[in-house]
């Protein structure tokens, strides 16, 4: 769980990183940890009209 941990806390800070594949058992919490960190990190501004929540100052999604 502490790996899991550090690797969310690492792409929180830099995104760069690409991401992280979170697996495991059913029942491991999997879910939870991730929610709890999505519900610490500060809101983002996002276009309603991009399915991929692109942001309104980065590329034009299309």
């Amino acid at each position: 769980m502490d790996d899991l941990k550090l690797a969310l806390a690492l792409n929180a800070v830099a995104p760069t990183i690409g991401g992280v594949l979170v697996r495991g058992e059913k029942g491991t919490a999997k879910s939870t940890v991730v929610r709890a960190l999505a519900a610490l990190l500060p809101e983002q501004a996002a276009l309603d009209a991009c399915r991929f929540g692109c942001d309104p100052l980065g590329p034009d999604p299309e």
